[in-house]
């Protein structure tokens, strides 16, 4: 991807809650699990500790079971899904409504990362 037609993280968040009618809120952090950036509703203060907690079980126990490396999780909870996807170098986290999408959420999530961040992982 050329870095000229890179979005902004910001942008990126933008266009993911226009495309996605089940995403209530997102943020995304980057490796040090710093919040970067993050849409309306989302508990910024709140969140590094929480999906740091999330991630890391869902990696133990993908590990524990043979699994590969931890690229997403979904978590069903009530009204919704919490979505924490990881790619280049950042994760996203969303909130959804109930009976998300959680293919089409993943895929959302990671090309809401891909728009901003993959220009940087070529350069």
């Amino acid at each position: 991807m050329d870095p000229e037609d890179a979005l902004t993280i910001d942008q990126a968040i933008r266009d993911l809650l226009e495309v996605s009618t089940d995403i209530r809120s997102v943020a995304v952090l980057d490796a040090a699990g710093v919040v970067t950036a993050c849409g309306p509703g989302a508990a910024a203060e709140a969140l590094p500790g929480a999906v740091d907690r999330l991630w890391y079980a869902a990696a133990r126990r993908a590990a524990g079971d043979g699994g590969a490396g931890l690229e997403h999780v979904v978590v069903p909870v009530p009204g919704g899904a919490v979505a924490v996807v990881a790619a280049h170098g950042h994760r996203a986290v969303a909130v959804t409504g109930p009976r998300p999408a959680v293919t089409l959420l993943v895929f959302d999530l990671r090309t809401c990362l891909m728009d901003a961040y993959a220009a940087e992982a070529t350069a």
